[in-house]
């Protein structure tokens, strides 16, 4: 008699194995169909979102392109009004200079 419950644990053993393996391809298959729902949610929002993605990044690097000339032109204003203060500078300091060894002698 021992024998035969021992046996029969056995045996309920590989079945139990099989039914775990059965659950987790029946949830497999589930996530399956879920994610296959998600990919095509995804797709659907992606061409969406393309047609407007697009033209919106299209019109940024436009707009980026005019920025950058016009703060280049405003660089290069600046610059010249600088070079300009600089040479006023050096001659009023010539001017300076003159006056002062002018008024010494």
């Amino acid at each position: 008699m021992a024998q035969s419950i021992y046996s029969q644990s056995l045996d309920s053993l590989p079945l139990k194995e099989l039914n775990n393996e059965f659950l987790k391809g029946i949830q497999a298959r589930e996530r399956v169909v879920s994610l296959k729902k998600i990919v095509k949610t995804d797709s659907v929002q992606l061409s969406l979102y393309k047609d407007s993605i697009i033209p919106n990044f299209r019109l940024a690097l436009d707009t980026a392109k005019v920025e950058i000339v016009r703060l280049d032109t405003k660089v290069r204003s600046q610059s010249e009004t600088i070079k300009t203060l600089k040479n006023v500078l050096k001659g009023g300091l010539i001017v300076i200079a003159l006056l002062t060894i002018g008024y010494i002698l």
